[in-house]
């Protein structure tokens, strides 16, 4: 049985050492990364049990992906792997204030973005607890767009919980593509989390958080509405009453992969039927996503106990 079944796109990962131009490298540190991955990586450190499937070519580069997640006790058993095809890149240039880290992609025509939706058999949620799913697999193109749809479709017929982060890219289309396209895959789920930038600029919504919360509301039937307020902390609705989690003070060594931790500490909660208990996890998890290098949260629950007890902000009603 899985706690947790996700899946979606997870590429390769350049970095040139320290804060070098990526026009002057000459090495790049090879890891990899995905919105999915990273929560599944986590929710597994979190002691869950966790699936996680994609498209992948039958290559090198495919197998290091998979035995990557695979080597954190998360299920990939269920990948689609074809024989020809490739994984998409990523490279990052990491950034010092005021110089912003850039991200440069070159994922188009990969395998993942090829998904359908009879691509995976999804009678895994007959196993499956939740599913958890982003936005990104529908800016991948139509193709990744029914694929998500089906697995909401699918949950839903099983009685199964979703949770859907818009995660919005804005280098994988635009604002409007992306308005148009999660309106209806939004309405049916059960916990919904998007970034405040996110909300108002995909979604219309007013500035300020707890409107912008309810006018996610308006968009969707979950009972709850999550946003990231970037460093005003996160913001929980519950369509009664609003709870806020203040951020922690933190040195940022990588920021990839903050959001992605944050979303699995709220899971967590969650799925303990604690969803406020689950922000004010998801704000130390994203804290201490920031101090280590990768998108993965190479981290532990015990860990993210001693920064709440040593350094705890409460929760704000």
């Amino acid at each position: 049985m899985l706690d947790v079944f996700t899946f979606g796109e997870t590429m390769i990962r350049f970095t040139p050492p320290g804060y070098s131009r990526l026009e002057e490298a000459v090495q790049l540190d090879l890891r990899i990364g995905g919105t999915e991955s990273n929560v599944a990586v986590a929710l597994a450190r979190l002691g869950l049990r966790v699936g996680w499937a994609s498209k992948l070519p039958r290559n090198p580069l495919g197998e290091l992906v998979a035995r990557r997640i695979r080597g954190f006790d998360v299920d990939v058993s269920e990948t689609c792997w074809v024989e020809s095809g490739r994984i998409g890149l990523y490279f990052i240039e990491p950034g010092a204030a005021p110089r912003s880290s850039l991200v440069l992609y070159d994922r188009a025509g990969s395998a993942a973005s090829t998904m359908r939706p009879d691509d995976f058999d999804w009678t895994v949620l007959d196993r499956a607890g939740h599913l958890h799913v982003t936005g990104i697999t529908a800016a991948l193109g139509a193709d990744p767009t029914a694929t998500l749809a089906r697995a909401l479709a699918e949950a839903r017929s099983r009685g199964r919980t979703v949770s859907l982060d818009v995660n919005y890219r804005a280098r994988l289309w635009s604002a409007e593509a992306a308005r148009e396209t999660l309106l209806p895959l939004i309405r049916p789920v059960d916990l919904l989390i998007a970034t405040l930038d996110d909300a108002v600029g995909v979604f219309g919504a007013p500035a300020a958080p707890e409107e912008a919360a309810r006018a996610l509301g308006e968009l969707t039937d979950a009972p709850l509405v999550a946003l990231t307020l970037g460093g005003g902390g996160a913001l929980l609705w519950d369509r009664s009453e609003f709870h806020r989690a203040e951020p922690f003070p933190v040195q940022a060594i990588d920021r990839v992969g903050a959001g992605d931790a944050f979303d699995a500490g709220l899971l967590w909660g969650y799925l303990r039927g604690e969803p406020v208990k689950g922000l004010q996890y998801g704000m130390a998890m994203a804290a201490l996503k920031h101090t280590m290098p990768g998108d993965e949260f190479i981290s532990s629950l015990a860990e993210v106990e001693t920064l709440l007890h040593a350094g705890h902000r409460d929760i704000q009603r």
